[in-house]
């Protein structure tokens, strides 16, 4: 029990650290997307990304831009039409 409440309150705080950040690496978009570290450095080639020396950098921004590049209509509405 009190290893399952340490692990959500270290999660807390990597989110609310999260919130202030505009750059961020391989792990914050994982965090960020709900995905593995693995996920992204699989699919890293479709995420605007910035590269200096080693280290793979995001610009926040451009990260969300990503996520919501494809647009659904709920089906409800395509029904109404």
């Amino acid at each position: 029990m009190e290893t399952e409440l340490n692990m959500r309150l270290e999660r807390l705080e990597k989110l609310t650290l999260l919130a202030a950040k505009n750059v961020l690496n391989v792990e914050d978009v994982a965090l960020l997307m709900g995905r593995s570290p693995k996920t992204i450095r699989n699919i890293i080639g479709e995420i605007p990304h910035y590269k200096n020396g080693r280290g793979v950098w995001f610009k926040r921004d451009e990260v969300e831009q990503y996520l919501c590049q494809v647009k659904c209509t709920p089906i409800i509405q395509l029904l109404n039409q």
